[in-house]
């Protein structure tokens, strides 16, 4: 299998330097008070293993997994001991281990097919022990039409530069995206959009109960503005974690709103 992020690895963290990793660490904080002490956190498409290092310097139970293994190698290089593996999140080496599994960043996206969705929360769900939580987020439609689709540019990431070219399909619902660091060969990424009726349905039937689908700038619920969206799912949940969810909901659209 080809790895579109074999050439991208070693820049992907300066590329991404922007990204506000903390929101995710504060959220998962959040719902991390939903379930016991000393659970077992894996994030999957890991990536370079931002995340998953940030929250292990918490304190954190936290392993990565990413398809690309030139991304889980990038880690181990930025953080020696990084607990990553190379791995299909269509094809998981975890069964019943985690409270909280984190699938961020529009990594469901990379799914282009609606059985690999499908099978990509089969297996996450699998991954979770009994009223373990999963939490990811998709991109929409608005996303890609409001900041990709038609759009040519490029970007100084101090020793190099990268330029990236992105093409929307209205009819197929599928994104590619191109990417060029300095005048190196392009690099090609494909992303579907799913209507959130499409996740939900997907998750259920995966086996998981969904919690909610939240706008990812305020936590409410998604509108027709929204860009991205987080949602939050549990592996059967009790009816206390299902109540102790809208608690944490509101909490954290508080949070937002500081």
């Amino acid at each position: 299998m080809s790895d579109p992020f074999a050439r991208i690895a070693p820049y992907y963290d300066a590329i991404m330097s922007h990204v506000d990793y903390e929101r995710w660490v504060s959220k998962t904080g959040f719902l991390a008070d939903l379930l016991p002490d000393g659970f077992l956190h894996i994030d999957i498409a890991c990536g370079t293993g931002v995340l998953v290092e940030k929250l292990r310097q918490s304190g954190w139970r936290s392993v990565g997994a990413d398809l690309s293994f030139a991304m889980v190698r990038q880690g181990r290089r930025n953080a020696p001991g990084f607990p990553g593996v190379a791995a299909d999140m269509r094809a998981l080496p975890f069964h019943n281990a985690a409270g909280l599994v984190t699938c961020l960043f529009d990594s469901l996206n990379f799914l282009t097919e609606e059985a690999g969705l499908e099978q990509g929360l089969r297996e996450m769900a699998g991954a979770l022990a009994p009223g373990g939580i999963l939490y990811g987020d998709v991109i929409t439609e608005r996303m890609v039409l409001t900041h990709f689709a038609g759009k040519r540019w490029t970007e100084q990431n101090g020793r190099f530069s990268t330029t990236w070219e992105s093409d929307y399909s209205k009819s197929a619902h599928l994104a590619e995206t191109r990417v060029t660091v300095n005048r190196g060969p392009v690099n090609y990424i494909h992303e579907r959009i799913f209507p959130l009726a499409t996740v939900q349905s997907a998750m259920e039937r995966a086996g998981l109960t969904v919690l909610g689908f939240c706008d990812a700038a305020t936590w409410k619920k998604p509108s027709k503005r929204s860009i991205r969206v987080d949602f939050v799912a549990a592996q059967s949940p009790s009816a206390k974690l299902v109540r102790d969810f809208e608690t944490v909901r509101k909490k954290i659209q508080a949070w937002q709103r500081r």
